[in-house]
């Protein structure tokens, strides 16, 4: 059979092309795809909301911004993410209340919450806050001032409210941050003006003046002006230092019983880009010891170190990832929460 002189090229073109790919493949836009994970982002009167959080990096443009008059958002300060009910629930100071946002992964612009719970006389400016969801319990947990403010059926709150708490748990102290270790039912609180952590029992039935508190604190522990609270996957507490500015990580076994412990790693140095760390978040299902997502406020960052369990004590490690830039549109960073799983 004779053949064409044409045909044999034609047949090696295609499989070339079949071969790599390129050739007839759309060119892809190398920010954030083929990626997962929802980073949310605070700044001064705006919730950004970035996709392929756990491989972004750099100056990342956010997908979405949640900003307007029909948010009701007035200086936000820490956030959290319900993630299995895609709820994001903001402790918005400037509003004297606790506004929260349905559909969280998929809402842009100028939006209304689903929720917005203010408390006449009680809820002032509220800076922290943390759900309980546990069968029969089903509460919010708002830091305001010297107290922690306990709301009951924090799954349904719809519309405007202004209910009364059913306990308010009272410090001798301006609360910087809070953290709900749900399974032990305990309650980290962050005493930034003593250089503390006070580590509350029995949060969920606490009332009145906190009791059966311990303490860490002491010039071993190296806590300067804590500001942000979070667990790894080993129960180990993490705390970020306003000044230093560092981040000093404590074993578990100190957790029930306090005192001047020392952290058994911690990061420090310029080379951490640290300036000023506030609130974190803990991704376990990253690394071989998770990863922590740090939001920095003069840095106007959000500062990502993979593996913290690896960390020993002074270590000057650069982030792993950094998102920053006029891109990103972070100014002042207040507060962060991850969705790992959208």
């Amino acid at each position: 059979m004779t053949k064409r002189p044409g045909s044999f090229l034609l047949v090696v073109v295609g499989i070339a092309i079949l071969i790599c790919g390129c050739v007839v493949s759309p060119r892809r836009n190398s920010v954030n795809r083929g990626s997962t994970g929802k980073l949310y982002v605070v700044t001064a009167g705006s919730i950004l909301r970035f996709g392929g959080a756990l491989q972004a990096t750099a100056n990342v443009t956010p997908e979405a911004t949640i900003t307007g008059s029909q948010t009701q958002i007035s200086a936000p300060q820490r956030i959290l993410l319900d993630v299995p009910n895609n709820r994001l629930l903001v402790a918005n100071q400037g509003g004297a209340s606790i506004l929260v946002f349905l559909n969280a992964s998929a809402i842009s612009g100028n939006v209304g919450p689903q929720a917005a719970l203010t408390s006449t006389g009680n809820m002032l400016a509220p800076v922290d806050l943390a759900i309980d969801t546990t069968t029969g319990r089903d509460l919010l947990f708002v830091a305001d001032g010297q107290n922690v403010l306990v709301f009951s059926a924090q799954s349904t709150l719809s519309g405007n409210l202004n209910n009364a708490p059913v306990r308010i748990i009272n410090f001798s102290f301006p609360i910087g941050a809070i953290l709900l270790d749900v399974a032990n039912d305990r309650m980290f609180v962050a005493d930034s003006a003593g250089n503390a952590i006070n580590i509350l029992p029995h949060a969920s039935t606490a009332n009145g003046a906190a009791a059966g508190v311990t303490i860490i604190s002491g010039t071993s522990t190296l806590l300067q002006r804590p500001s942000g609270l979070a667990l790894d996957t080993n129960g180990r507490l993490i705390v970020s230092n306003l000044t230093g500015p560092t981040i000093t990580i404590f074993p578990s076994s100190v957790i029930p019983a306090g005192g001047n412990v020392a952290p058994v790693a911690s990061l420090a140095g310029s080379n951490t880009r640290l300036t000023a760390p506030g609130q974190m978040v803990f991704n376990s299902s990253a690394g071989s010891s998770g990863e922590l997502y740090v939001a920095d406020n003069l840095a106007a960052s959000i500062l990502i170190f993979l593996n913290p369990g690896s960390f020993s004590l002074n270590d000057n490690l650069t982030p792993t990832r950094t998102i920053t830039g006029s891109n990103t549109g972070l100014t002042t960073v207040n507060g962060v929460a991850l969705d790992t799983t959208r």
